[in-house]
């Protein structure tokens, strides 16, 4: 079917191209010779026609490199930087989509440097001190991912969750973490006693920031109970171990490294393309 329609655009195309130079045929030789000269309206319309026809193969051509994924899957915004660390590009999902997407082996390339890179794996749920196993990437309804050209702050590609917070206290992403943890005086209080000795003690945790660690050394007159939770409860990997069954523990975002030591896009003048795991079109991006 499409190759019989382009069997046909070029057909016009020659008989376009003969009428054009005033040709008729010898039908003994089988040849061309000058005929009538082609008065101007009738060349402008012939001269219109060809453009026509040229605009219908390029859009022959743009939906035969487009990828089913197009009407899905869009590239949101570049955040430019000479700084590997802090040079991103996000994708993210286009409206309410009904279905996983892969996008671990798809490729973003520049048309105009040349420069290419494939989406990795990367790690659901992140654990500090440890490592971490990968696995393809997934974008769901809602989903963002910011795909970072240098290397991650804590060695590794991850989706965030409720917990995340915690990791930006002492390490620096780019873009920042929000701090959304659930806040410690909302956490199970109940291995403190609920005595005298320990009001200062909780009226220390009622206070507490979220997605923070304690740093300073606490009252030596607080009871055990109060500093151990503290001490021991107020983290990123207690956090997780308590909140990783909630229903909204994942957030709608990824972070991932492409552990790169030089930018990779252009500050100005570049057009970045997205190609799906069959090197169709899902996207571009040009500034």
């Amino acid at each position: 079917m499409e190759r019989d329609h382009y069997l046909a655009i070029i057909g016009i195309l020659i008989i376009i191209a003969i009428a054009a130079f005033g040709g008729v045929k010898n039908p003994h030789r089988g040849l061309f010779y000058p005929g009538d000269p082609i008065k101007q309206p009738q060349k402008s319309q012939i001269e219109e026609k060809i453009k026509e026809v040229e605009r219908q193969i390029k859009n022959l051509e743009t939906e035969k490199n487009k990828s089913v994924f197009s009407e899905k899957v869009s590239i949101g915004y570049v955040n430019r930087s000479t700084d590997p660390s802090q040079e991103y590009i996000t994708i993210q999902m286009k409206g309410q989509v009904p279905e996983q997407i892969y996008l671990t082996g798809w490729t973003v390339k520049s048309t105009s440097s040349g420069a290419s890179v494939t989406i990795p794996k990367a790690t659901y749920l992140f654990f500090t001190g440890m490592l971490n196993s990968e696995e393809n990437i997934y974008l769901e309804n809602g989903d963002i991912m910011y795909l970072v050209t240098g290397l991650s702050p804590n060695g590794a590609s991850f989706k965030l969750n409720k917990c995340s917070g915690y990791l930006g206290q002492f390490q620096k992403f780019v873009p920042y973490i929000n701090s959304n943890c659930p806040l410690p005086r909302n956490e199970d209080l109940s291995s403190i006693p609920n005595r005298v000795i320990n009001d200062a003690c909780f009226d220390y945790i009622d206070s507490f920031p979220s997605c923070r660690i304690e740093t300073n050394t606490l009252p030596a007159n607080w009871s055990h109970e109060c500093t151990t939770f503290i001490s021991t409860k107020i983290n990123y990997g207690s956090c997780i171990n308590t909140h990783k069954g909630d229903s909204d523990f994942y957030q709608h975002e990824w972070r991932v490294y492409l552990r790169r030591n030089a930018s990779l896009w252009k500050m100005n003048r570049e057009n970045i393309v997205l190609y799906d795991n069959l090197g169709k079109i899902v996207d571009s991006i040009t500034y």
